[in-house]
C-alpha cells in the first residue's frame, strides 16, 4: 500500500467508498439522508470538501485501487487559532480494510498539517461505528461536541405548570440581551473551560437581538413568575447535496439557554416541547441540535429528551514545540 496526495482522479472511487460507509451509518441511524448511499451524491459531497480553500487530501492506494482517503482544510480564527477540519464526508475506507487504515491515513495527513503550522485538529466521526471512533481515540483525539437528531413526538409528561411559553417581541430586547451571554459564561466554567472573551459580549448581544425580527428563526421565551428565564431558537435545517448529516424536513435547535437560578424546574423541557409541537404543525419531521460533551447539564438533558447522537466532533491539540523539538 502507498499513500499519495488525493487528486481529482480519485473522486469516483472515493465516492464509492463514502457511499458504502454511509450505507453502514444509516443502518445505525436511518434518519440520515438516504441519497448519499448513491455514489453520485457522495461524489458531490467529496468534491465540495476538496474544492474548499486550503484543502488537502491523502489517498491510500493498493494494487492501483483506492482503498481509503482523508480530506481536510486549514482555517484560522481567534478561538481555534490555526486549525484543521476533517468534516463528516472527509474520510472513508474500503470494507476489506481494517480501521487501522484510518490511523495510517491520519499519520500521513497530520504530517502535512503540522508542517503548515496547524496544530489543532478536528474531525467529525459517525456515532454508530464504534471501531472507527476507537481508532480516532487511539490517535490522541478526544470528544468535544455531540450532534444529535430526534423525531418531533413529545412526551405527555406535564412540565412545571407555572412556566409560560411565548414568542419573543421587540419589547423583550433588553432581557434577551441579558440572556445572550448565559451559555458563554456557563461554558467558561468547570468542567468545560471554553474561553469566553469579554470583548465578544457585545457581538453576542447584537446577534441575539437581531433574532427577534429574523423571519428565518423562531425565538421562544420561557417565563416564570412573569420573568423571562430561558429561551430556545429554532430555524430550518437546510438539506443539500453536500450535507450527509441533515435530512429533509428537519428543523434545527440552534440556541437553548436557561438562567442558572431557574435550572431544574422544567424550563428547557417546556421550551422544547412547545418548540417541537409548533415545528410539527409547520410540517417538520425531525429536529437536530448539538452540545458540548463536557457541559454536564447539556450532555444529560438532550439525550434524556430524545436526541440520539449521530456524529461526534473530536479534537486533538498538538504541542507546537514539535516544530523545533525533534529530538535531534
Amino acid at each position: 500500500m502507498k499513500f499519495i496526495a488525493f487528486e481529482n482522479i480519485h473522486l469516483e472511487e472515493a465516492a464509492s467508498l463514502l457511499a458504502i460507509r454511509h450505507m453502514y451509518d444509516r443502518s445505525n441511524n436511518p434518519e440520515l439522508p438516504s441519497k448519499f448511499e448513491e455514489a453520485t451524491y457522495a461524489k458531490k459531497a467529496i468534491e465540495a470538501l476538496f474544492n474548499e480553500k486550503d484543502s488537502f487530501g491523502i489517498a491510500a492506494v493498493k494494487d492501483s485501487e483506492l482503498v481509503g482517503y482523508m480530506i481536510g482544510s486549514i482555517q484560522t480564527d481567534k478561538n481555534r487559532e490555526r486549525h484543521t477540519w476533517i468534516k463528516y464526508a472527509g474520510m472513508a475506507i474500503a470494507e476489506s480494510e481494517y480501521v487501522e487504515l484510518y490511523r495510517e491515513l491520519y499519520a500521513e495527513f497530520a504530517k502535512k498539517m503540522v508542517v503548515l503550522g496547524s496544530f489543532n485538529h478536528y474531525v467529525m466521526v459517525p456515532s454508530g461505528n464504534k471501531s472507527t471512533l476507537d481508532a480516532w481515540l487511539r490517535l490522541g483525539f478526544a470528544y468535544e461536541q455531540v450532534h444529535g437528531l430526534r423525531d418531533l413526538s413529545v412526551s405527555s409528561d406535564k412540565v412545571f405548570e407555572d412556566i409560560q411559553i411565548r414568542l419573543a417581541t421587540s419589547e423583550d430586547e433588553k432581557r434577551i440581551r441579558e440572556l445572550a451571554t448565559v451559555i458563554m459564561e456557563h461554558q467558561a466554567k468547570s468542567p468545560v473551560f471554553a474561553p469566553g472573551f469579554i470583548e465578544e459580549r457585545d457581538d453576542y448581544q447584537e446577534g441575539y437581538a437581531e433574532i427577534i425580527n429574523d423571519e428565518a428563526a423562531t425565538l421562544w421565551l420561557a417565563l416564570y413568575q412573569n420573568e423571562i428565564v430561558g429561551l430556545q431558537v429554532f430555524e430550518s435545517a437546510t438539506a443539500s447535496d453536500e450535507n450527509l448529516l441533515t435530512p429533509e424536513s428537519c428543523i434545527s435547535l440552534v440556541i437553548g439557554a436557561t438562567v442558572e437560578s431557574s435550572r431544574g424546574i422544567g424550563v428547557s423541557k417546556a421550551l422544547l416541547q412547545h418548540g417541537l409541537t409548533f415545528a410539527e404543525k409547520e410540517g417538520y419531521k425531525l429536529c437536530e441540535t448539538d452540545w458540548r460533551i463536557t457541559n454536564l447539564q447539556s450532555s444529560r438533558f438532550w439525550p434524556k429528551n430524545g436526541f440520539k447522537p449521530i456524529a461526534y466532533r473530536l479534537v486533538r491539540k498538538i504541542d507546537p514545540r514539535i516544530i523545533w523539538a525533534t529530538g535531534v
